[in-house]
């Protein structure tokens, strides 16, 4: 069978290169050899965030109930439980969508024969372009070895059917941080174990704070500047030495923050350039050999949804010969945890090391009007502006984050002055007033 592209994985990458090649009037087929939505969509960025939101609704009811609403006791077992019924949809809506859009789908395990061919059940698939959008999987550091039992990922962990009464989390970043926030909510004493000194690598003090106190407050320990040297398995329960020679016992061992590439079979016979870190791609996402794309987490530039989901929409542009890597500095992310960390552009931390001149406003979500009538106690917006009051980051910690702050990306990116953003208007009420009030209640704002 001969196509025109022939994409290799349908996580948010593939699946949008898929869209974007059919929808650009190419004979397009799509190959997956697991879940059709991969990591972002299906087995672990999305799912988590799901039982992160239905956490957060339930609480936020039960606060502004003032205790007339209760939990019921099985709720949190059946969280779990429906979990993968529930992201099954997800595969359902990403194979209608396939087919809506008149692309052919292949499901297996199959094999490069050479730089222009694909073997898969036995048949023969030739095209003019491949991408290769197969992502990462999750790996563990030296001395550990994920077992799927007691040792595990996030793939295993968002299978339970009841949450475990103790568990080690392996890792204080993004991911450690969002599942120790899930689960810890579920009732699990949590332990995190992070070598660094601090928790969150890359983010201000500040942001992080409420985090780490709501965590404090749900029984959350934490190990900070310590290793996760090995892990011992004995039936039941494991046993997690640290580099100071010290144990922690436990019941389950979540290792996070750890991924390697997934090179499809018979890359080799392709001439493809590649390392541990990632497939080699130039601006147009073209790798080494002409007929061949890497798109997303695969390709090692970044490792974000919201990117592989650009890279696969502009892919098309990459086949015409045209640039498709973005300038990231401007860059919006997002930690779902509890509550949530989302902004754009420059942190404190990161000017300070520049020794860049700046200056800071910022305004607590309480004193907002939605935040009153939310009964929102803590977390904040921040500015932060250069010398000249052009600003250069925004960035916020509080129920919501994600939501409010989702176009940060694109207000960082246009070098707005203080007296712009003033001069327009914010719906509300809403949290995004915060933005407006930091800066209407701040006439002088002290360079740090």
């Amino acid at each position: 069978m001969k196509y025109n592209c022939i994409i290799i994985g349908s996580g948010p990458a593939g699946f949008y290169s898929a869209l974007s090649c059919a929808k650009n009037g190419y004979k397009t087929a799509i190959v997956e050899k697991e879940y059709f939505g991969g990591t972002g969509f299906r087995t672990g960025c999305l799912p988590v965030k799901r039982n992160l939101d239905v956490l957060r609704k339930v609480e936020e009811a039960i606060s502004i109930s003032s205790g007339d609403i209760s939990l019921d006791p099985d709720f949190k077992d059946n969280l779990l439980k429906n979990t993968e019924t529930y992201m099954s949809g997800a595969e359902d809506m990403i194979i209608k969508r396939l087919k809506e859009a008149g692309i052919d789908i292949f499901t297996g395990n199959g094999r490069f024969i050479d730089a222009k061919t694909f073997l898969i059940n036995n048949k023969k698939l030739e095209t003019d372009y491949f991408i290769i959008a197969t992502g990462t999987s999750p790996a563990a550091p030296h001395g550990i070895t994920l077992d799927g039992k007691r040792v595990i990922s996030h793939i295993e962990a968002l299978k339970f059917q009841k949450p475990p009464e103790k568990m080690t989390i392996i890792g204080g970043n993004v991911e450690g941080i969002e599942m120790s926030s899930l689960f810890s909510s579920l009732g699990t004493e949590i332990t995190v174990i992070e070598q660094l000194d601090y928790l969150l690598d890359g983010t201000d003090r500040d942001l992080i704070e409420p985090v780490v106190d709501n965590l404090i407050s749900r029984g959350v320990t934490f190990l900070t500047g310590v290793k996760a040297k090995s892990v011992e398995v004995n039936g039941q329960q494991a046993s997690v030495t640290l580099g100071s020679g010290e144990k922690v016992d436990t019941e389950k061992v979540l290792v996070t923050g750890f991924r390697q590439i997934n090179i499809p079979d018979g890359i080799e016979t392709t001439g493809i350039e590649y390392s541990k870190d990632g497939i080699q791609v130039n601006k147009n996402l073209q790798t080494n050999i002409p007929s061949i794309f890497a798109a997303g987490d695969i390709n090692g530039i970044h490792g974000m949804a919201h990117i592989a989901i650009q890279q696969g929409m502009l892919i098309t542009e990459g086949l015409k010969g045209k640039k498709v890597i973005r300038d990231y500095s401007s860059l919006p992310r997002a930690m779902f945890t509890l509550p949530e960390i989302a902004g754009a552009g420059k942190q404190e931390w990161e000017l300070q090391k520049e020794n860049t001149p700046y200056q800071i406003t910022k305004h607590p979500l309480k004193d907002t009007w939605r935040g009153f009538s939310r009964q929102i106690d803590s977390g904040f917006i921040k500015l932060i502006f250069t010398d000249k009051n052009l600003l250069t980051g925004i960035w916020m910690t509080g129920a919501d984050a994600s939501e409010t702050l989702s176009a940060s990306g694109l207000l960082v990116g246009q070098n707005l002055s203080d007296s712009i953003i003033m001069d327009n208007l914010f719906i509300h009420p809403t949290q995004g007033e915060g933005v407006s009030e930091a800066l209407f209640k701040t006439t002088i704002r002290i360079p740090r």
